[in-house]
């Protein structure tokens, strides 16, 4: 039974979302956003009573199911709190540390046996193939996308559809190669039912995965395809219109948002703005090639 004195819920933004509330927190209370996801709401519920915090800092319609997070053991409790600078007043921790705390996998063999054999969410439940990627590893340009369809589930291949074919066209047009200029992955590798929309637990337990492909390729620049790619780099709610036009960074790594290729196929008519974002890309690695 919940105790509303006791028992207050934390969630994995919380430091983006209220800095100004959480940078008067103790270093225990720092670290609440990496509450458990929906297969340890069990755990979840204990810290949260444990790491007790504010209300007022939540939003009113939040549900424990959003906390995401992953503790297999209390020693992920300890070996936090015994780093009470890890989110220090001092330095706003990188993408990655907000992100998760899973420790990046850092080979390819490892990471293709991790996400094979991945259960982590409902979604391994209904697929035929994980879809890792497809594309060069040696590639300077990342291509990151929603999930997998019902093509590439189906050949374990992301991009593979009618939306890769016309990817495929843009990466062209930008006079580059998919196969040897370009590595192209999705935020999620298992294809959510009927196409819908993943779930923020599904990113959430799948993201890890995702930074860990791009630790290892180490693109020279990203191109995020959808507003479930950009909000998983940049932290954000903001829609895919409002954030073209910008240059983001994800630990370094220029980000350039444009529309999904399904959503360009759906809207004929953006596919001209989908270009601006592609010659801003393309002027953006011009500038950093130069310097």
């Amino acid at each position: 039974m919940r105790n509303k004195s006791s028992y207050k819920l934390l969630f994995n933004n919380l430091w983006l979302a209220e800095p100004e509330k959480i940078k008067k927190l103790n270093p225990a209370l720092k670290i609440g956003y990496i509450l458990g996801n929906n297969q340890k709401m069990n755990m979840a519920r204990e810290r949260a009573a444990l790491l007790s915090i504010e209300q007022e800092v939540l939003p009113k319609n939040y549900k424990i199911e959003d906390t995401v997070g992953n503790f297999e053991s209390k020693k992920n409790i300890a070996a936090l709190l015994s780093k009470p600078d890890f989110l220090s007043n001092k330095e706003k921790p990188t993408d990655i540390q907000i992100k998760t705390l899973e420790k990046l996998i850092n080979n390819w063999e490892e990471l293709q046996e991790t996400v094979t054999n991945c259960n982590k969410c409902d979604l391994c439940y209904g697929r035929k193939n994980v879809v890792i990627e497809r594309g060069s590893r040696a590639a300077k340009w990342m291509f990151i996308g929603e999930g997998p369809g019902a093509e590439e589930d189906k050949q374990g291949l992301p991009f593979v559809g009618v939306s890769g074919q016309l990817l495929d066209k843009m990466i062209a047009a930008m006079k580059l190669s998919p196969q040897n200029d370009a590595y192209i992955c999705n935020v999620v590798k298992c294809r959510p039912p009927y196409n819908r929309n993943p779930e923020k637990t599904e990113i959430n337990a799948c993201q890890n995965f995702l930074f860990s492909q791009i630790d290892l390729i180490k693109p020279k620049i990203i191109v995020t395809l959808g507003r479930f790619a950009s909000q998983t780099l940049l932290n954000t709610d903001l829609a895919t219109g409002k954030l073209r036009g910008k240059v983001y960074k994800f630990n370094d790594i220029p980000v350039i948002v444009t529309y999904h290729p399904a959503y360009l196929l759906r809207n004929p008519e953006a596919k001209k703005d989908a270009w601006v974002d592609l010659q801003l890309a393309i002027k953006t690695i011009e500038n950093y090639n130069a310097n």
